[in-house]
């Protein structure tokens, strides 16, 4: 299942993408010979106006094959046509795969899903860390990060990772006061196990709603309206796991006192369980529900342009990361991102959307790279045609170059699905 929807979902944005190369091709007057769904060989096909339709027996992505490639002898010949519209043929591919995205994610943001919605609680601050700087303190409530609204964790490290190299701009709850604090130069390589702005988090979910009197939860100092935090080291996030993560921290030290910190009039408190897995006995919480949320479409459009933003803005933090020696790039081949697409797709449909719109803007960078085979190499040497004034490199030398290129490509597709396969059995 997980390789048919990989190649549902990757043949469909080479098809997007070939879909581009044919519609500027016909644009520009040059004669497509084929349009192909799937590769060689032929299952079946049909010619309507000079172009034959084929529908191919290997499954994955699609061609479009043009007249005069490499010959501009020919009149409706692609190298017949000028620079312009050669750099305009080739490029369209890429922007198709630059546009599918913007459907895609305003398909998603008017589709109704649920968003987790919790209380982002600063744990502790790291000692010389931006934070620490920046004034935050253990207990603050992350209630919006430069102008976003900070629902839960995945929403303050998404604005944190935007922000790498520069200053960030919080609002916080402290005591029941808004405070607005400005923390200086996210870091890009920050020390092990401190993050980017120097402080440990959790998302809270559970207020505790009543204690049975004479109780152990009530014997230990646990309090209505106490936001729980954490049992032993664990995060508690839904009804079941404080007493989940109570079993297992006294299964781990059977004579130890278990350590609980709350959340109580906008300070942390440590208070201190027996070692009873029914020390909870009595305890009733409340969860902070998730909401549903969806966009009307002009909204919606604008923030798939947002997204997208985002997305590139990640990219090159991530390879400033990588420059400053603070990340290794991990690059995945074709097992790898299958093996990805099968788990997305196990979160649901928006996901596997999102998911599918990411993989479509690196589609659309990876094919601009001036890599020869790639259609940023062709474009490199129209470019370089345009420089010399007009004067071609001799086909066979372009020829030549091409197929070297597609060479080093599909060793490194080799080289890096083995390392896939390696991955998925280590």
């Amino acid at each position: 299942m997980t390789v048919l929807l990989f190649l549902i979902v990757l043949g469909s944005l080479i098809i997007v993408h070939e879909l581009g190369h044919f519609f500027a091709a016909r644009l520009a007057r040059v004669q497509v010979l084929e349009f192909g769904v799937g590769m060689p060989p032929r299952a079946f096909g049909f010619t309507r106006g000079g172009t034959t339709y084929s529908l191919n027996f290997l499954p994955f992505g699609g061609f479009v094959r043009m007249l005069g490639e490499e010959d501009p002898s020919a009149p409706a010949s692609f190298a017949g046509k000028s620079a312009w519209q050669r750099l305009f043929i080739l490029g369209a591919g890429s922007a198709m795969n630059a546009v599918l995205p913007v459907l895609l994610l305003t398909v998603v943001f008017m589709t109704p899903q649920p968003v987790p919605v919790t209380d982002v609680t600063v744990l502790s601050v790291a000692p010389g860390s931006p934070a620490e700087q920046a004034g935050v303190e253990a207990g603050d409530l992350i209630r919006d990060a430069d102008g976003r609204r900070i629902d839960n964790s995945s929403d303050l490290l998404m604005a944190i990772n935007l922000r790498l190299g520069a200053d960030t701009a919080w609002t916080v709850e402290r005591r029941g006061r808004l405070v607005a604090l400005r923390i200086p130069d996210v870091r890009v390589d920050p020390p092990e196990g401190q993050g980017a702005v120097g402080i440990f988090l959790t998302d809270a979910r559970l207020t505790v709603a009543s204690v049975a009197s004479g109780s152990m939860a009530a014997q230990s100092g646990l309090l209505p309206n106490d936001l729980l935090l954490s049992v032993g080291e664990r995060r508690v996030l839904n009804e079941d796991s404080p007493q989940i993560a109570l079993i297992a921290v006294v299964q781990e030290s059977p004579a130890e006192p278990v350590e609980v910190r709350v959340l109580r009039d906008g300070a942390i408190v440590t208070l201190e369980l027996p070692p009873d897995e029914d020390a909870l006995d009595g305890l009733a919480v409340d969860v902070y529900p998730e909401e549903t949320r969806s966009m009307g479409p002009l909204a919606a459009f604008r923030a798939s342009f947002v997204q997208i933003g985002e997305i590139l803005l990640l990219f090159r933090n991530e390879v400033s990361r990588w420059v400053a020696g603070a990340s290794s790039i991990q690059v995945a081949g074709p097992i790898g991102i299958a093996q990805m697409t099968g788990d997305v797709a196990e979160s649901g449909i928006s996901p596997l959307i999102l998911w599918t719109a990411l993989l479509s803007i690196n589609l659309a960078i990876i094919n601009l790279i001036p890599f020869p085979a790639l259609d940023g190499g062709r474009i490199a040497f129209v470019l370089v045609e345009i420089v010399r004034g007009g004067r071609r490199l001799a086909p066979e030398k372009e020829r030549f170059v091409h197929a070297a290129g597609f060479a080093l490509l599909i060793g490194a597709i080799v080289m890096i699905s083995v390392n896939d396969i390696q991955r998925l059995f280590a």
